[in-house]
């Protein structure tokens, strides 16, 4: 039986993505930067575990995106020096952050660090409010629900409801309708998750890129920085997100680490990694990652 604390997982990073992908209109392009990982996590409602993290690999001059999600629940190896006395290793990637109090971002960026073997350069933290008021300030985004989305919490703060019909058309959701698709797991929890995640991504991004000339920029802008922490500074902030808005979102790839789900862990239910579909994986994402156009497709279009 699911925790409803795990059923409570909203997409806030989308916050994170969106501002690397509204920013670009006022920079140069990032032509000739070398490749990017930055950690994107999103915290719990109380704002200290983090319920969503996500690798995202960019290279600017192949316009070049792509995305690991891993699972909150994920088993790793904490370094429990100098951290709260609570502290425990191995547990749950969500509680790195925790133990870490205020240098929460630190410990959860070297905890993915020594789980998949890559260095990352960059952490951005957000919590969801923001998250609303980007997508509405941007005047909401269009998606195909292809399947009907039915949940509710009453325990949630605030209670949590989720309602949607499936459709062949596109729904206009604004930022609270967003909000709730976006934390919507279903029976497949996290894993299943990803590819809807996916799908509002880009459905956002090219929001961001079809509105990217009026005035209204700044404010969204503006709106994703006041509810975020990073160690990056704007002018690169700008860049990378000049640099994204070349991608072709048709390409962006975005996977979840592989693994199996133990029920039975002395830690409660736990995401265990396979470590050679994780090595395979990190290869291919982070590491070595290849357009998907590199493959003969047929249909494909920008």
């Amino acid at each position: 039986m699911e925790s409803t604390s795990r059923k409570r997982r909203p997409l806030v990073i989308a916050v994170a993505i969106a501002v690397l992908l509204l920013g670009g209109w006022a920079a140069k392009v990032w032509f000739g930067a070398a490749p990017i990982n930055v950690l994107l996590l999103g915290l719990d409602e109380g704002k200290t575990r983090t319920d969503v993290v996500v690798l995202a690999h960019l290279e600017p001059r192949r316009g070049l995106i792509t995305l690991l999600s891993l699972p909150r629940d994920t088993l790793v190896e904490i370094d429990c020096t100098g951290l709260s006395d609570a502290c425990v290793s191995p547990d749950k990637l969500a509680h790195a952050h925790a133990y870490g109090g205020e240098q929460g971002a630190r410990v959860a960026v070297e905890t993915v660090e020594r789980l998949l073997g890559v260095k990352i350069d960059h952490y951005v933290r957000a919590d969801f409010e923001g998250f609303r008021q980007v997508v509405d300030i941007l005047g909401g985004v269009d998606l195909v629900i292809d399947q009907d989305m039915h949940y509710e919490d009453p325990y949630a703060n605030p209670p949590l409801t989720i309602h949607f019909e499936a459709s062949d058309q596109p729904q206009h959701l604004d930022g609270q309708r967003a909000l709730e698709f976006v934390r919507y797991r279903g029976a497949t929890g996290d894993i299943g998750r990803t590819e809807r995640t996916k799908q509002f991504l880009v459905a956002l991004a090219r929001k961001a890129k079809e509105t990217q000339s009026l005035v209204r920029l700044p404010a969204v802008i503006r709106t994703g920085l006041a509810y975020m922490d990073t160690d990056i500074d704007a002018s690169t902030a700008l860049s990378m997100a000049a640099s994204a808005l070349r991608a072709d979102l048709d390409l962006v790839q975005m996977e979840t680490l592989p693994g199996w789900d133990d029920p039975n862990h002395p830690r409660g239910w736990v995401w265990v990694p396979d470590e050679g579909a994780m090595a395979e994986v990190v290869d291919r994402l982070i590491r070595n990652p290849q357009p998907p156009s590199a493959e003969p497709e047929s249909g494909a279009d920008e």
